[in-house]
């Protein structure tokens, strides 16, 4: 299984290893520390119940529980997040004991104790977005509705935000991972509440100079953008504790987007807010009189923004195997999103002059994909024919991570799509995947130390892979974890073919579940191991 699934599709089923490896067998412990928000869920099954709730008020916070089948005994736990936890929006409360509940969410079971559900809606009413892009809530919220995984609305905020303070501050870490991707808090006055939100950007944005997120309870420094724009002040991440983890020039004034005029005489080039090589290039004479979709004629400024999100957040994809997602925005003087023309998502312009596009994508992003430059694909959305279409003079570049190309259309939604390496991949019967392989780790579980084998096999003489495959190759074994973040490079250099192992030092880290890639030239490989202490 590999580790793109495990952020975004969600395919692999993970132990609750704080609770089970450390033995924890009390039920009402097990429902306390599940309930307080710090738990990782990878594999989540959406289930609707209706029941009972059972409140045990006796812990510090309430602990959560679903009467079912009305004996009187608790069948689930109910996990609303940590106890600050509300919804942004709606008037949705935690229920109180004995009241009849009717609960969505993501089911999450658990050995040797009950199953936990991490909520979505309680009696209807929206409670938390497992998937919700919080990275890109930097604007007034001017779209029809952030919360939009399966009724298609958007995120695009346009040129309508706050503008940017700079600020310091110090604290707390408050971290709630019963989201997809961990939510960043900082409590400055020390009352074990949130008082800022912080924007770190996607779960895959790593700045690569070692600057990491910080961790449940630890005390940071952080120095961002502040935005007021919510209940929780927001603020961008700039600096943590003295060391960078963006840089504020690449916001620029719009937060990424931009204005294109009709007499512009240079291009627009406009990115993502949290990465600068996802970006789209309008060229000077874009304006077409007739190229609003739905009719009409064009305005003569138009502001464009592009907005990198779960893959999740991208409607009609069921089909698709989707890797990477993005939201473009095109919006009228008035503040309306041309990309919902008529109420609905999935618009589409036509312009004048070609529209280049560089869309990037990162090792966290790959690192479980057994994917080669052959079956990486860009498609956009084209709501005339409710379908995807490929784009068919796209370029991939795998050593910078990036999928190149122009249109002369901008569609709301652009995706980057990929399929398993099968046997017979190449020209010729060449098969890729014999020629190399990565073993499972030995012994798995471990503590501290483990073994990890594997071969590169020339491939048959006639082959066009053999060229060159008695020489040295350069080789890649990284181990990540389950944010698809490096901790550790096992091999970084240029072997021949041949068998070989290394051990797996893991003194350093937490128990938990960890992955090793395999990477030689196209080919990726990633196997899963767990660290029990």
């Amino acid at each position: 299984m590999d580790l793109l699934n495990i952020i975004y599709k969600l395919k692999v089923t993970q132990i609750v290893l704080v609770l089970i490896l450390l033995g924890f067998t009390q039920q009402n412990l097990q429902a306390q520390n599940h309930n307080d928000g710090y738990f990782n869920p990878d594999s989540l099954t959406q289930v609707t119940l209706s029941g009972t709730a059972i409140v045990d008020s006796s812990f510090m916070h309430p602990v959560y529980y679903l009467d079912t089948n009305s004996n009187g005994t608790a069948d689930y736990i109910l996990n609303f997040g940590p106890y600050w936890y509300k919804p942004d929006e709606g008037t949705a409360t935690r229920p109180a004991d004995g009241e009849t509940i009717t609960v969505t969410g993501g089911l999450h079971n658990v050995s040797d104790s009950l199953n936990i559900v991490v909520v979505y809606k309680i009696n209807g009413e929206f409670w938390r977005d497992a998937y919700e892009p919080m990275w890109d809530n930097m604007g007034h919220h001017s779209h029809s509705g952030g919360h939009h995984q399966g009724d298609c609305q958007g995120y695009a905020f346009g040129f309508d935000h706050d503008t940017l303070t700079n600020i310091t501050i110090s604290g707390t870490a408050l971290v709630d991972t019963t989201f997809i991707m961990g939510s960043y808090y900082l409590d400055q006055n020390g009352d074990n509440l949130p008082d800022y939100f912080l924007n770190f950007g996607p779960p895959w944005y790593v700045p690569g100079n070692g600057a990491k997120r910080p961790e449940n309870g630890e005390q940071i420094n952080i120095a961002g953008g502040l935005i007021n724009n919510d209940s929780i002040p927001m603020v961008i991440v700039y600096r943590i504790n003295g060391v960078e983890w963006r840089d504020s020039n690449s916001i620029g004034n719009y937060l990424g987007g931009g204005w294109a005029d009709r007499n512009m005489s240079d291009s627009l080039l406009i990115h993502s807010t949290f990465d600068d090589n996802d970006w789209m290039r309008i060229q000077p004479g874009w304006y077409n009189s007739g190229g609003m979709h739905g009719g009409g004629m064009m305005t003569d400024s138009l502001f464009f923004r592009m907005m990198e999100v779960f893959p999740q957040n991208i409607p009609y994809t069921e089909n698709e195997d989707v890797f990477a997602g993005y939201e473009i925005g095109v919006f009228l003087p008035d503040g309306s999103n041309n990309m919902w023309n008529g109420g609905g998502c999935g618009g589409m312009m036509n312009f004048n002059s070609s529209i280049d596009y560089n869309l990037h994508f990162s090792e966290e992003q790959i690192a479980g994909l057994n994917i080669s430059a052959n079956n990486i694909q860009a498609q956009y959305w084209d709501p005339q024919s409710n379908s995807w279409q490929v784009v068919s003079n796209a370029s991939v570049n795998l050593s910078t991570g990036t999928v190149s190309f122009n249109l002369s259309t901008v569609s709301n939604y652009l995706i980057l799509t990929t399929s398993p390496v099968t046997a017979v991949e190449y020209e010729g019967n060449d098969n890729l995947i014999n020629s190399y392989s990565l073993s499972q780790n030995y012994p798995n579980p471990f503590n501290p130390t483990t073994v990890i084998k594997y071969s590169i096999q020339a491939p048959p003489a006639s082959s066009h892979l053999a060229k060159g495959m008695n020489d040295a190759g350069f080789v890649s074994l990284k181990v990540y974890n389950v944010l698809g973040e490096e901790v550790a490079t096992l091999v970084n250099k240029e072997q021949a073919p041949g068998s070989y192992e290394v051990i797996f030092d893991a003194a350093n880290l937490t128990s938990g579940i960890y992955f090793y890639q395999l990477k030689i030239g196209n080919f990726l490989q990633v196997r899963k191991m767990i660290l029990l202490r």
